[in-house]
């Protein structure tokens, strides 16, 4: 039989198995610590893995050591949104509240993945599913609430510098995370090339099932172990008929592929990719960009040119400025401390057993009171 647990905000009984309500739910006991922390540093391997998957390099040498980290990732967060609903007092309030709601989407994209269902496929849906993994960030800032709200109940903010400096990095690891994500998935439009042909003025026309964005007027990058690698200007983009056209300037490559008026498409290109010709190549190459707009420092070597990117890129400024402020704040604070051992100079209260001054304006030696403020708090 469960038994109550003391708790200043709810003198109540726990829901579920006693040992895992106060795991989850009471601040007091070491299983909570330990298990909170172990769940910091899943969501911080999380979010760099799901970065460095990013890198081609790194994802061609590694994948399946990626895969196997994301489903033990995903393991994790699917015990831990399970014990939160067998511990929930009012289980539907928890399901459809925000952070229930956020730790659904920290494992579902996953399992939809492994799904066996034609229709999440396709380019975008998948893209979809990879930008909603970057949410598992926000757990973080669950965590810090947490902490603070038990920091404030047993009375432990004896460092407060500490504790905002803390507060402060995990807000700022989490602005670059997602803020890079997001315009990495916005910036960088690839797939998979299948077949290329060879047009009457020598240009090439490369077929894909899965284009989608606008690059007309753009120019695109062919990469793989065939005779048609490179950046081409695009001269034609029919992403709705599934192919594009490039302008070839060296008969060489062009001959490399079949004419299209034979009907023969050519394999040659088995295994190719196709990219917009981009900086964002990564996560990593991202958060470059990122620190550089946080900061207000603006270096222009990087920037977005579509419409989600740019808008990714003005959230990103104003978010600069609330952790720039934000740090000033927590700045200043230290400095009162260390300068006059308080957070604030109306803090300290008037000392007494010594006589105040009866002369107008004049100040009191002891603690700083004039003469008329002495009068009107009497």
């Amino acid at each position: 039989m469960s038994t109550p647990i003391s708790n200043p905000d709810q003198h109540a009984t726990p829901v579920g198995p006693a040992w895992l309500y106060r795991m989850l739910h009471d601040p007091h006991g070491k299983s909570y610590h330990v298990f909170h922390n172990f769940l910091n540093i899943v969501i911080f391997v999380a979010a760099i893995l799901g970065a460095l998957e990013t890198v081609e390099d790194w994802k061609r040498a590694h994948g399946a050591l990626f895969a196997k980290l994301e489903y033990t990732i995903v393991g994790v967060f699917t015990l831990e949104y399970i014990a939160n609903v067998i511990t929930a007092r009012k289980k539907r309030d928890y399901i459809f509240s925000f952070w229930g709601v956020i730790d659904l989407l920290a494992i579902i994209p996953t399992y939809l993945q492994l799904a066996n269902i034609s229709g999440l496929k396709s380019a975008r849906v998948l893209r979809v599913l990879r930008v909603l993994r970057v949410l598992r960030v926000l757990k973080l800032a669950r965590e810090a609430m947490a902490r603070v709200q038990a920091a404030n109940q047993a009375e432990l903010r004896r460092n407060p510098l500490a504790m905002n400096l803390t507060i402060y990095f995990l807000a700022l690891f989490s602005v670059v995370i997602i803020s890079s994500t997001l315009v990495y998935y916005a910036e960088f439009i690839h797939g998979h090339v299948e077949t290329v042909q060879r047009l009457e003025n020598g240009n090439l026309r490369f077929k894909a099932s899965d284009l989608h964005g606008d690059l007309s007027g753009g120019k695109m990058v062919i990469s793989g172990d065939s005779k048609f690698d490179g950046t081409w200007e695009i001269k034609q983009w029919k992403p709705e008929q599934g192919f594009f056209d490039v302008v070839v300037t060296e008969a060489e490559v062009a001959e490399a592929a079949s004419p299209a008026e034979t009907k023969v498409e050519t394999d040659a290109i088995d295994g190719a990719q196709w990219a917009k010709d981009t900086q964002f190549h990564s996560v990593p190459q991202a958060m470059w960009w990122c620190v550089v707009t946080l900061t207000t420092v603006g270096y222009g070597d990087m920037y977005p040119v579509t419409v989600w990117g740019r808008i990714v890129a003005a959230c990103t400024m104003f978010l600069g400025l609330a952790l720039f402020g934000m740090l000033m704040n927590i700045v200043g604070k230290a400095m009162m401390v260390a300068l006059f051992g308080s957070e604030s100079m109306e803090d300290e209260a008037p000392k007494a057993g010594h006589a105040h001054p009866v002369t107008p304006g004049q100040p009191c030696p002891t603690c700083g009171a004039l003469a008329h403020q002495v009068a009107e708090t009497r």
